[in-house]
């Protein structure tokens, strides 16, 4: 529990950071004075002072108790007295392209940071599961184009005389995201176990659900990489320790089924009606006949069978690597991909009556920078990416009180040629806290929901 909420700290802080100094940096461009620079709100917990470079003016830096958002605080008319000797450093005194600039440069840094984050993964290189698919979905479109389990994915085309080398699995699952997305149709060539001649498999993907929360890969029914079917972690009181499965077991047979790996285990567990006869081996050799009956749980909306165990292991692994350039790439469009997805998601909030269901909390967002944060640093990077993306996107939504609503107001304003009136103003900013804070319970009720189903 503690190393979660020390991740989420440290992800939620890194990022109010990196969005914060993106408005500091450019309000120093612009020679405007900053009050105040503030990571999260309430009390300071850490306060200094530092002079404001090319002004020589006290900056008061802090660090307060809650550590949801951030602020600058800058020189301006209309909230405080103005000496005439610091007028030309006061924020309305700037031109519109300067405030524009400032207000954008927020969400600018955020997207940048992501950027850097995606491509930073890229050029250090990792170890990652090879591209061997485990077993397809059963009716799906990967199983109904003939991929089978153990199938090793060598290249992907798009157009047939235009094929890349598919390095592992994440860079299968990010080629077929991106055409899935694209509603591009696809090719892979694959070669069966034991390696056998390459053939190519057609993957069309024009009846493929529109569905967000789930990858291309998953809509398509490939389950992820090929792992043997061992038991690799038993939960105690679930049916598997009931059963009497132990962590190390090979399961070889389910009702007198051979196993092709992990995914097919989990397959046949999620149809389960009845008991089921498991044939497993044992660490020392020996055979055993278990009988189990799976649990039916509500996850999600969804009535799924579950036995309380941790299943695969012994996944081929390569060492994947991308130059400057090669990583680069890969970053820019993976932050286009996620960001298309992010205002899909929006769109949905907006136009759907389940939309709302999507959102997420800090209660899911510090469970999951738990998760990335045991999975190494490579997924937890990706994590803070991720988080960065969304509130750089979402600061740019035309929503008063955040960055995107300073930018409309300004957009009024070179339009029209005046600022909107106070009135205006203050009725915006009623409404845009009222946005805010709707948004903010939906996604802390979404999260107490989720935890307690």
């Amino acid at each position: 529990m503690m190393n979660t909420i020390l991740a989420f700290l440290l992800a939620l802080t890194v990022v109010i950071f990196v969005h914060e100094y993106g408005h500091y940096r450019a309000a120093l461009w612009f020679k405007v004075r900053v009050l105040r620079f503030s990571i999260g709100f309430g009390k300071p917990l850490l306060r200094w002072t530092r002079l404001q470079p090319g002004l020589n003016l006290p900056t008061e830096f802090t660090v307060c108790a809650l550590p949801l958002g951030g602020f600058i605080k800058m020189l301006d008319e209309r909230d405080q007295e103005v000496t005439p000797s610091e007028t030309q450093n006061a924020f309305n005194r700037q031109s519109l392209w300067a405030r524009s600039c400032i207000v954008a440069a927020g969400p600018l840094a955020n997207l940048l940071f992501t950027l850097f984050l995606y491509a930073l993964v890229q050029w250090v290189g990792t170890q990652q599961a090879a591209a061997i698919i485990a077993t397809p979905a059963t009716g799906s479109i990967a199983e109904s184009a003939g991929l089978r389990s153990g199938d090793l994915v060598r290249k992907f085309s798009i157009q047939a005389d235009e094929w890349q080398a598919v390095q592992s699995m994440e860079h299968l699952k990010w080629l077929i995201d991106m055409a899935v997305h694209e509603r591009n149709n696809f090719e892979l060539e694959v070669t069966s176990p034991p390696r056998d001649a390459p053939r190519a498999t057609a993957i069309l993907v024009a009846d493929v659900k529109d569905d967000t929360t789930v990858s291309g890969m998953a809509r398509l029914g490939m389950t992820g990489a090929y792992s043997k079917p061992y038991i690799v972690k038993v939960l105690k009181e679930g049916p598997a320790a009931k059963a009497g499965l132990s962590e190390g077991d090979l399961v070889l047979k389910i009702d007198g089924r051979m196993v092709n790996d992990a995914q097919h285990v989990i397959q046949l567990i999620r149809s389960a009606s009845a008991v089921q006869v498991w044939e497993i081996q044992r660490a020392d050799g020996k055979t055993l006949m278990l009988s189990m009956l799976p649990d039916v749980r509500e996850v999600d909306g969804r009535r799924i069978s579950k036995i309380d165990a941790v299943l695969g292991r012994d996944a081929e692994m390569v060492w994947v690597q991308h130059g400057f350039v090669g990583g680069m790439n890969i970053a820019f469009n993976t932050l286009l991909l996620q960001s298309k997805m992010t205002f899909i998601a929006v769109g949905k909030l907006i136009t759907t009556n389940s939309g709302w269901q999507q959102l997420s909390g800090p209660l899911t967002m510090a469970e999951y920078a738990g998760k990335t944060a045991e999975q190494g640093w490579r997924s937890f990077v990706q994590f803070v990416a991720l988080i960065s993306l969304s509130v750089g996107l979402l600061n740019l939504l035309p929503i008063p009180m955040l960055d995107g609503g300073h930018l409309m107001y300004y957009l009024w304003e070179s339009v029209t040629g005046s600022a909107p009136s106070q009135e205006w103003l203050e009725r915006l900013q009623v409404m845009g806290i009222s946005m805010v804070a709707l948004m903010m319970f939906a996604a802390l009720f979404n999260d107490v929901l989720r935890w307690l189903t």
